[in-house]
């Protein structure tokens, strides 16, 4: 750590991330204050209750467990972060439980905003991740959704905490260090620990990690050379320990898959991931069927609702991020973060509520590639100005 500083300390964008950060830090938890209480939170925060009783009685009350007929599909959520938030006011004796709950939150949202910009940081440096910051601090929809929705939120930062270090896994790669492996796992349980749709992170560590295997070694030494063999297997067994411990972990905060680790979160992946009840929304000038929505729905609401500046950038990365070779891996890896979810939804026409909430943890790394944009304009028109003064045109 020290020798991080000391390579930093001439950096400036190092020091406006750094000062970016702590004041993000201070002040998501202070603006969270006056949040009021969102649509699922009273049934969440019942439901944290239950748990709270469950461990504290060593799994004798299983209210938690127990489907009931108002909220039935309460026990198929792990909520974390309610579980959390419930767990520090009972700890600390404070009586406005929803206070701490809107806290606890946007420290989730202030982790899912930190390790966006550090992705951003980590392909393409400081001022990328400064810029990543300040857009996505700067998102109007995802910094409300930090003060009350506990749900949508963490799911986000925990999916976003797992990318940072799948990437920071590949770049190491094959000399792994311990710390990358251990905050891996724990970003990958604490996202199945929040919502099963966490599982999502075996399959894109196991494509990303594979596919930084097959461009490391398909030249040199090449695939089926005695030191590739060898790499394929510490990426086996790097990859099975970490998505093991990861899912135990995950277990262990749900109740529900304590019971049947592995019967009850299939169960209860089949049963969230195709929602039973349709609402009405109000969407194109009209009240419509949530489970009857048109395949652009969710594309386009994300479209009205972000900053045009994320649209700026997100096509300035398109444009340009062909002249950037050495990060093509990487820029993909982003891409295919904000881009699949998406796909997904409308590809199998999902029954989704609230605009895009349930799409909410691919915004992160969406506005990474838009940061990622930015910074490439920035270095294109810099090259064009020293190539300029380089090589005046004559009159």
């Amino acid at each position: 750590m020290k020798q991080f500083f000391i390579e930093n300390k001439k950096n400036l964008w190092f020091w406006t991330f750094l000062i970016l950060a702590v004041g993000a830090f201070f002040a998501m938890p202070i603006m969270s204050k006056d949040a009021g209480q969102s649509g699922d939170e009273y049934s969440h925060h019942e439901q944290s209750k239950y748990v709270y009783n469950y461990y504290a009685s060593f799994g004798k009350d299983t209210t938690a467990i127990t489907p009931r007929p108002k909220d039935y599909n309460q026990p198929y959520y792990g909520q974390f972060a309610d579980n959390l938030a419930y767990f520090v006011a009972k700890t600390f004796s404070i009586s406005d439980e929803y206070l701490v709950r809107h806290c606890v939150n946007s420290l989730f949202g202030w982790l899912a905003i930190l390790f966006s910009a550090l992705i951003a940081y980590r392909i393409a440096g400081w001022r990328a991740g400064v810029i990543t910051f300040i857009l996505l601090f700067l998102s109007p929809r995802f910094l409300g959704h930090s003060f009350n929705n506990l749900k949508d939120i963490p799911f986000a930062a925990s999916i976003v905490m797992a990318l940072y270090y799948i990437l920071r896994f590949t770049q190491q790669f094959p000399k792994i260090r311990i710390s990358t492996a251990v905050l891996l796992a724990c970003a990958i349980g604490i996202s199945i620990a929040v919502r099963v749709g966490g599982l999502i992170l075996f399959p894109y560590f196991a494509m990303f990690a594979f596919l930084h295997f097959l461009l490391r070694n398909y030249k040199k030494p090449g695939l089926f050379s005695k030191t590739s063999r060898s790499e394929f297997v510490k990426l086996i067994g790097w990859g099975v320990g970490i998505a093991f411990v990861g899912y135990i972990m995950g277990v262990l905060l749900w109740p529900f898959a304590i019971q049947k680790p592995i019967d009850n979160v299939v169960f209860a992946y089949k049963n969230m991931s195709a929602f039973a009840i349709g609402i009405r929304q109000l969407f194109d000038g009209s009240m419509q069927w949530s489970d009857m929505l048109p395949w652009y729905y969710t594309p386009k609401f994300i479209l009205m609702t972000i900053p045009i500046a994320v649209i700026i950038g997100l096509l300035c990365f398109f444009v340009l991020l062909w002249k950037d070779k050495k990060n093509y891996f990487n820029y993909f890896f982003v891409f295919f973060c904000f881009f699949f979810p998406i796909f997904w939804i409308v590809y199998t026409g999902a029954n989704v509520y609230g605009g895009w909430r349930h799409s909410l943890f691919a915004y992160p790394p969406m506005v990474v590639a838009a940061g990622l944009g930015f910074n490439l304009a920035i270095e294109w028109v810099s090259q064009k100005v020293i190539k300029e003064k380089d090589h005046p045109q004559k009159l």
